[in-house]
């Protein structure tokens, strides 16, 4: 087998979480596995299912990059010669810039492969303060586009990632498939709800401009609805844009119908998913988001923006719903639909949960991988 390099902006907790356990373990059948990432110290695991080069990721931006700058210099060459990896795999087009600029200069014999989970030119404007949004818009296409253009291969986790790529680099080869997400747990989750005149809406994900969390607050004002209430769980990363969402809640008067959670475990992920009625996601810029899976393999029905890659898993009226991006009204008019009419909801959340089973299986991820390294 290939020895692969997984090289990620990503911070992992110690010990390994059982998802990313079980996820490494699929992906030792088909290689072997080595992961260069963060976490909240520097440290090296070996388990059976790969090693582990674990840096501590520091909270300043700035000394962070500095840090991943060091890291593609001095470290991964090393790597790679030490465990004779045959292939790098980057989690983004983006943070993988210095590595393979590095790479080439020293003329360093590894094929290169590049993945794209969402949009690398919106998401950090959106989700960060930047001082200046516009010039770090522009050095993030440049920088996607070196990665883009001097790698063997991209891998695409939907139709808008995919778009996004060949705008860039248009003559790049392709695959795609969808990220990993382990559904054992959330296919066995049971609803909670028997009364649904109480209706409870879930948006899960990063609270940020981005995905759009607000629109569900304004929708729920307009709504004028006292049964429904809505449940905010996820990371906070955009401390302005969590400050405007309180003041939000408090000026439409909506203390006892929204909730601000914050980030939860995966136990408390589960239990949200069982007391929701439906889980809504208003991003204007999406990949193929987990929360989308999840919810569809624990019966939560979902209601999506129309905004591109979307469509890969959600068919309107069949497997979930859509809304008009950026529309309240659309989504005020859907909400409303789905509480009046939640016995064909049910069947349509139901309906759901077989697709995703059927075409997202451990096994088509495995082979995908497999594929991918064989071909590069």
């Amino acid at each position: 087998m290939k020895n692969i390099l997984f090289i990620a902006p990503t911070s992992y907790t110690i010990p390994l979480n059982e998802t990313l356990k079980k996820k490494f373990s699929v992906l030792n059948e088909v290689c072997n596995v080595r992961v260069l990432a963060f976490a909240d110290i520097s440290t090296f695991l070996s388990d059976e299912y790969g090693k582990f080069f674990l840096y501590k990721k520091i909270n300043n931006r700035l000394i962070n990059y500095l840090k991943i700058i060091q890291i593609s210099i001095f470290i991964t060459p090393k790597i790679i010669k030490r465990e004779k990896i045959n292939i790098v795999c980057f989690q983004d087009p983006v943070s993988s810039f210095f590595s393979i600029l590095f790479l080439k200069i020293r003329s360093i014999d590894v094929k290169i492969i590049v993945e794209t989970h969402g949009d690398f030119i919106e998401t950090l404007s959106l989700e960060k303060n930047l001082l200046f949004p516009k010039a770090y818009k522009r050095l993030f296409f440049l920088m996607a586009k070196y990665s883009l253009n001097r790698c063997d291969k991209v891998r695409a986790v939907s139709s808008s990632t995919e778009q996004q790529v060949i705008q860039t680099s248009p003559s790049k080869d392709i695959v795609r498939f969808p990220a990993w997400v382990d559904f054992k747990d959330f296919q066995e989750i049971d609803s909670k709800i028997s009364n649904h005149d109480e209706f409870n809406i879930l948006f899960i994900g990063s609270v940020t401009d981005r995905k759009k969390p607000r629109m569900i607050i304004e929708a729920i004002n307009l709504l004028q609805d006292k049964n429904i209430n809505l449940s905010i769980v996820g990371p906070t990363p955009n401390e302005k844009y969590l400050e405007e969402l309180k003041d939000l809640i408090i000026k439409r008067n909506l203390n006892s119908q929204v909730s601000l959670i914050g980030s939860v475990d995966r136990e408390r992920v589960k239990e949200f998913y069982a007391n929701s009625s439906l889980m809504v996601l208003p991003s204007i810029s999406e990949g193929l988001a987990r929360v989308i899976f999840e919810s569809q393999v624990a019966s939560c029905p979902v209601l999506v923006t129309d905004a591109p890659g979307m469509g890969d898993i959600v068919i309107d009226g069949q497997t979930g719903f859509m809304f008009e991006s950026n529309n309240l009204d659309s989504l005020s008019e859907k909400v409303a639909y789905i509480k009046a009419n939640y016995e064909e909801v049910s069947a349509i959340a139901k309906n759901a949960k077989n697709f995703i089973l059927s075409n997202y299986s451990e096994d088509n991820f495995k082979f995908s991988f497999k594929k991918l390294f064989d071909t590069v």
